[in-house]
C-alpha cells in the first residue's frame, strides 16, 4: 500500500489502527474521567453548603437559648431588686414608727433600758 509516497507494510497499517484505537480509548478514559470528577466537585459543594447550612442553624438555637436565659436573668434580678427595695421600705418604715413612738415616751431614768422602751422593740 502506498501513502503519501511512501510503501507501508500491512503490519504497519495494523499498527497504526490500533495506536489510533488505543489513543480513542484514552481519549475517552479521559473525557469520562473528567466528566465523573467534575460531578465529584459538585457534589462535594453541595455536601459543603448542607453542611454549613446544619451549623448554622445550630449556632443560630444555641444563640437563641443563650438570649432567652439572659432574659430569664435580668427578670430574676428585677425582682430581686423590686423585692430587696419593698424590704428596706418596709425596715424603714418599721424603724421610723419605733423613732416616733420613743420620742412620744416621756424621758428616762438615765439608767438601762425601761419596760415601756423595751415594748417598742421589733420582736
Amino acid at each position: 500500500m502506498n501513502v503519501f509516497g511512501f510503501k507501508i507494510g500491512g503490519a504497519v497499517v495494523a499498527a497504526i489502527a490500533v495506536a489510533a484505537l488505543v489513543f480513542g480509548a484514552a481519549l475517552l478514559v479521559y473525557l469520562g474521567i473528567s466528566k465523573v470528577e467534575g460531578m465529584l466537585v459538585a457534589v462535594a459543594q453541595q455536601v459543603r453548603e448542607e453542611r454549613d447550612a446544619h451549623w448554622q442553624l445550630e449556632i443560630q438555637k444555641a444563640n437563641t437559648k443563650v438570649a432567652q436565659a439572659e432574659a430569664a436573668q435580668s427578670r430574676a434580678v428585677i425582682d430581686i431588686q423590686a423585692d430587696a427595695t419593698d424590704r428596706v421600705s418596709a425596715a424603714l418604715q418599721q424603724y421610723e414608727e419605733v423613732r416616733k413612738r420613743n420620742a412620744q415616751l416621756p424621758p428616762g431614768t438615765g439608767v438601762g433600758l425601761d419596760a415601756a422602751r423595751s415594748r417598742i422593740l421589733p420582736k
